[in-house]
């Protein structure tokens, strides 16, 4: 019996053994032989299975009759009988799958693109990532049909982004950004008050662009934005009325099991290759004061015994004497015997500098690494990445640094409870960002009061042994004071501005499936950071040496919780969620600045300051309480309804005042479901979407409140009294953005081509602004709810496939918007109100009843009926009386266009073009160069052949284009022009010059410029090396890149309409002093492991 009992055992045994035989093999592209890694290879029938090594290689038992299935996305499943094989090899076949398209909307939720009725657009990491920027949403520029980005190139910059346009006269125009779920503060750090005295760059005056709270992201964790326009918006609440930007970061997938390594390094390099055009003919030198006469000359001293030609280096103009090798000059830095004796007294030739003021700029390096660490598993998944970037900019000294770590996590807990978080952790810091404007630091001084002759090789010897300043711009040969401009290696080096900022921001979430398809969860986020920034000015400097310094905090808390229920009906799914939200913010900032100058060299600090220094504080807080809700309606993946409602109670409004209501309401219908016959359309889909959505204002507009009196103690104690100069208002209402948008989505041929259009019409009205009133009420300005402003566009994209071969693949993809903002209202009895103003122009930034929004207001030309300027009896162009609306600042339309191939699956390029078409701004820049004689023109060649600065006697200066007559004006402000006849009256080249500044009368529109430019924005060229080589690395990407490439089509050449941007407000269009464009080249290597 046991013998028996054990043959029988031994008979299954080997019975099994016989069943079940270990198969090996590899899965290859039949396309080009290369493996392929994560195929599913399965017993077909059961659950057991294995996925392809990095190899294409797998091993599994399976039993000697089993049938295998292969699959993977994108490769046609096939089924192998294993017949007692022991080795399979296979080659699969690629397919072309066609994928509902899924993108990120309101909240973070993820739904399929053809289910939205607003407009939508998604930017996934590939297309981000083609270059890598400082700023993350500078790498948007032309992506998104409708996003307008405007961005510096300055070391830590700004970008200035608009989402259909403006929607506000006076208050935030800028998207909500929300990374992850967490609303992220944006706001330009520049509030507008520097160690200068002036308001900033932003209108001209200098200052220092200190860039967006962007910035402080790393681009290489990004995964996709989606850009919420219009209604799809409306859930977010009052920030939301400019739009909503979604940002996802990168995280560990549940399928890619274990551990996983990113690394990527990039290596960049800056070059500053467009700046105004300036003349090479003339050096330095100054116009007799009534503009009207000839060119001064050298001055001839005698030193130690020996005459000397000496150019005019206490006039910073270049009005000198034509270059002329023959003509020997001291040079400014000839008068320096003790630290410079080689120097001393040497004469050198009255010509062109051999190093000219593009010298100046340095080759900016970036070098950024990026290492990321990733662990998942069935019921977790985890990602730790950090970032270190180093930027060398091109202004000489100039550098940031940049370190990032993001911790993202998931887990399940159980088969109900879910909990995720994201904690981030950025520090910033940066140094001798470049003043831009009209100030005592700004570089712009090269364009507008220089001398040409100026070689600037000779001027990095900036200082003497003893430390104080050698200038070109001293007051006089033997006293070397300087005049009114510092050497610009002492600014660089002496008077740079520095900053750090330390930031932190994540979320924590909790989900709870309490039954099925009933979901509760509750999330926490927060951002806050201090930004602390310093300028200084050295004793020695042209200007009264100073310390400046401002500490700003910011910190933000939403508190959230949402109840979700999901129903599927019988051809019908229902989603529903409500909500509530809490969020508090809290803002500080305290500025301090020396008076009467430094004490002692060197120190910075506020108690270095000679009288005592100037302090001031500020704090706000703001709560809003929030609650919301939505549901949305699929039937039968054909017509698809969503309605959204939201009531804030914001606590910046009155208390009877301060809750407010906005609905939404969208719809979409796939007409393409009702045509399965018609092959050729893949999707047709009509969509619509309406929404309000309401917005408060800034802390502190309705009651009055105390604040410390910098004046000075009252009987040694702090006094503090009610200082503000703004008449409030307690019976401010929020202001209302209504939305209306409609559109047909179309996509042919297996979405080979594919068509979006939009239209849409945005109206605000209650707009929050501040009203000026007379002076003897003892404020400046009254806060108002007043005026209505529509913005109406329409937004166009375009994609196609037009060749798709298994070797070769060619996409284009193209993107339009247009719109016209329009302020139909204001205020009773009031037309206009000023947004700002050019400094020394006659130039104003207005938003004007019946005009376009933000209006450039200037002494313009004055024109027959023929549209030929009209020139005075002096043979110079006449100006309007009063100040006339000359163009908007914001463009008449935007484009992109995209080109991108894949060549051999492995080879990759992309190509981006951004174009921008209209919107004008008014140059101070261009007005003081041409003051000044450093501009191009002023050494121009009249239609005589002649130099424009020789004496009109010798047949020189300009003959200006344009009739004379006799002009009548109007009492109702228009004019008439009669007896017109050509101009044939030839003026001063000087004189005409000398008139470019609007104070002696001609027109201030001859410094306004259209904001057109063509850019090659982007160039990428990638290679995705072979998987049989790597070895253990599981992915290798190495890719060459450049952007900014080349500029066409600008107004004033020399001038890129972009560098315009400082800041992020809304105040744009006015150039006081702008710093060069840089082009960008670099190389981008990414490992996966």
């Amino acid at each position: 019996m046991t013998s028996l009992i054990v043959c029988l055992l031994l008979f299954g045994f080997f019975a099994i053994q016989a069943q079940n035989i270990q198969i090996k093999g590899t899965v290859t592209s039949l396309e080009d032989g290369e493996p392929l890694p994560g195929v599913s290879v399965v017993v077909k029938g059961t659950n057991i299975g294995i996925a392809t090594d990095v190899n294409g290689e797998y091993s599994l038992p399976v039993p000697s009759d089993a049938t295998l299935v292969f699959s993977a996305v994108g490769m046609k499943t096939q089924e192998v009988a294993v017949a007692g094989q022991s080795v399979i090899n296979l080659a699969l076949e690629s397919e072309l799958v066609v994928m509902d398209e899924v993108v990120v909307t309101a909240l973070g939720i993820s739904r399929e693109k053809k289910s939205l009725g607003y407009a939508v657009q998604d930017v996934n990491a590939e297309q981000l990532n083609n270059t890598i920027q400082q700023n993350a949403l500078s790498m948007l520029s032309g992506k998104v049909a409708g996003l307008d980005v405007m961005s510096s190139t300055k070391i830590g910059g700004s970008s200035r982004i608009l989402i259909r346009g403006a929607t506000s006269i006076t208050g935030e125009n800028q998207p909500l950004i929300v990374l992850d779920g967490i609303p992220i503060d944006n706001c330009s750090t520049d509030d507008g008050v520097t160690a200068n005295g002036y308001g900033g760059d932003a209108n001209g005056f200098g200052g220092y662009d200190l860039g967006n709270m962007l910035n402080d992201l790393s681009p290489e964790n990004i995964e996709s934005v989606s850009v919420l326009k219009g209604p799809a918006a409306a859930i977010y609440g009052s920030r939301a009325a400019n739009g909503v930007i979604l940002i996802t970061s990168k995280k560990a997938k549940a399928t890619q099991r274990g551990y996983g390594v990113e690394l990527s390094s990039t290596l960049g390099f800056d070059q500053v290759y467009m700046i105004p055009a300036l003349q090479t003919k003339y050096g330095g030198g100054g116009v007799i004061s009534d503009g009207d006469g000839g060119v001064n000359g050298f001055e001839q001293v005698n030193i130690d015994g020996t005459d000397y030609l000496i150019p005019q280096y206490q006039i910073d103009e270049g009005w000198g004497p034509r270059y002329d090798p023959n003509i020997l000059v001291l040079p400014w830095n000839a008068y320096d015997q003790e630290s410079f004796p080689d120097d001393y007294l040497k004469p050198i030739p009255w010509v062109t500098p051999e190093n000219d003021v593009i010298t100046f700029y340095e080759l900016g390096v970036n070098f950024t690494n990026n290492i990321a660490i990733t662990n998942a598993g069935e019921k977790h998944a985890i990602r730790l990445a950090y970032t270190n970037s180093n930027i060398k900019g091109t202004m000489p000294g100039s550098e940031q640094n940049k370190h990032n770590i993001g911790l993202t996590s998931s887990a399940k807990i159980s088969k109900r409870i879910g909990v995720s978080s994201s904690l981030n952790y950025s520090y910033v810091y940066t140094k001798g960002r470049p003043q831009t404007g009209y100030g005592d630091n700004s570089t712009s001084k090269f364009y507008q009061w220089n001398h040409r002759q100026l070689d600037y090789e000779a001027l990095k010897d900036y200082q003497n042994n003893d430390g104080s300043q050698r200038t070109w711009n001293r007051i006089y040969y033997d006293d070397p004071t300087p005049m009114f401009t510092d050497n610009p290696y002492w600014m660089a080096y002496k008077n740079y501005p520095d900053d750090d900022r330390t930031r932190f921001y994540g979320n924590l979430s909790l989900s709870y499936e309490i039954i099925n398809g009933l979901t509760f969860k509750g999330s926490v986020y927060g951002d806050g950071y201090t930004f602390f920034n310093r300028e200084r000015s050295a004793i020695g400097s042209q200007a009264t040496s100073k310390y400046y310094e401002r500490v700003q905090t910011w910190k933000e808390f939403n508190y959230e919780g949402i109840l979700t229920y999901t129903k599927q009906l019988k051809g019908v799914n229902l989603t529903v969620f409500g909500g509530g939200n809490i969020r508090q913010t809290y803002y500080t900032v305290n500025r301090g600045l020396t008076s009467g100058g430094l004490v002692v060299p060197e120190i910075y600090n506020l108690l270095n300051s000679v009288d005592l220094a100037l302090t001031n504080d500020v704090t706000e807080e703001k709560q809003v309480n929030s609650l919301f809700g939505s549901a949305a309606i699929d039937i039968k993946g054909m017509l698809f309804l969503e309605g959204t409602v939201r009531n804030d109670w914001s606590s910046t409004l009155p208390e009877d005042n301060n809750s407010y209501f906005y609905p939404s309401a969208s719809a979409s219908f796939l007409f393409s479901e009702l045509l399965e016959d018609v092959n050729w359309l893949s999707l047709g889909k009509l969509r619509f979407g309406w929404a309000q959505v309401g917005n408060d204002t800034d802390p502190y507009k309705v009651y009055p409140v105390y604040e410390y009196d910098p004046s000075g103690p009252f009987q040694g104690a702090p006094r503090l009294a009610i200082l503000d100069y703004e008449l409030l208002n307690a019976d401010l209402k929020a202001e209302t953005t209504t939305s209306t948008e409609a559109g047909i989505d179309l996509s042919f041929v297996q979405n080979r081509i594919s068509l979006n259009f939009t239209w849409y019409n945005n109206v605000t009205t209650d707009q929050i602004m501040p009203l000026e009133v007379s002076k003897s009420t003892g404020y400046d300005v009254k806060w108002i709810n007043a005026g209505q402003m529509t913005n109406t566009g329409i937004e166009i994209s375009l994609g196609l496939t037009p060749v798709r071969m298994d070797n070769f693949e060619w996409n284009f993809m193209t993107n339009f918007s247009k719109y016209k903002n329009t302020l139909d209202e204001l205020y009773e009895g009031v037309d206009a109100i000023d947004l700002d103003w050019a400094p020394f122009s006659g130039a104003y930034l207005r938003a004007a009843e019946g005009e376009a929004y933000g209006q450039l207001y200037t002494y313009d030309f004055l024109y027959d009926s023929d549209g030929n300027r009209v020139v005075g009896a002096n043979g110079y162009w006449r100006r309007t009386p009063e100040l006339v609306p000359v163009g908007s600042v914001l463009p008449d339309y935007t484009m992109g266009i995209r080109n991108s191939f894949t060549i051999l699956k492995a080879i990759d390029l992309s190509v981006l073009f951004d174009i921008r078409k209209g919107g004008k701004y008014y140059s101070v820049n261009h007005m003081w160069s041409m003051y000044a004689g450093m501009a191009e023109a002023t050494a121009a060649v009249n239609d005589l052949g002649n130099e424009i600065r020789l004496p009109v006697a010798e047949g020189g200066g300009i003959k200006l284009d344009g009739v004379t007559g006799d002009v009548t004006f109007n009492d109702d402000g228009t004019y008439t022009v009669t007896n017109t006849a050509p101009n044939e009256r030839y003026v001063s080249g000087p004189g005409y010059c000398y008139r470019f500044y609007h104070g002696y009368g001609m027109p201030s529109a001859q410094s306004v410029f259209n904001q057109d430019f063509i850019k090659l924005r982007e160039v990428t060229i990638g290679y995705n090396l072979p998987a049989k080589i790597l070895g253990p690395i599981q992915s290798a990407r190495i890719a060459l890149y450049g952007r900014n490439l080349l500029t066409f089509g600008v107004d004033e050449k020399g001038y890129d309409p972009e560098a315009l941007v400082n800041g992020s407000g809304n105040t744009q269009g006015l150039d006081g002093g702008i710093y060069p464009t840089n082009r960008t080249f670099g190389v981008n290597l990414q490992l996966g492991f």
